[in-house]
């Protein structure tokens, strides 16, 4: 009885590690524009929590979700702004994000070392 539970629960465990391990990594992320301007910095904390601060649009607090390498912010300044992209991770774990907004198109990367 306990056996085929075990089996279950390190399946179920399995099946959903991925999904999990996908969410952008928590960092605070320096946003521009196309143009190379200044947009604003985005601090991603754990679960999709967010605050965001912008001399070029309204800051905040607000939501993210994620979905594989999909993001997109469900509320805050950023939902505001219809912030919808991706995000690829380097090979030392960090990731940049692109987005696209009312405002126009943004990327956001962890400041140069």
């Amino acid at each position: 009885m306990i056996r085929p539970f075990a089996i279950t629960l390190v399946a179920l465990a399995l099946t959903t590690a991925p999904a999990l391990a996908q969410f952008p990594p928590p960092g605070i992320y320096q946003c521009v524009d196309m143009k190379g301007a200044a947009f604003g910095t985005l601090t991603l904390l754990v679960a999709g929590d967010y605050d965001f601060a912008s001399s070029a649009t309204i800051g905040g607090r607000g939501q993210m979700a994620s979905s594989g390498n999909s993001v997109n912010a469900l509320t805050g300044p950023l939902a505001d702004i219809d912030l919808t992209g991706s995000f690829t991770t380097d090979e030392r774990g960090e990731a940049s994000f692109m987005f696209t907004t009312t405002l126009g198109s943004v990327l956001c990367a962890l400041p140069a070392r």
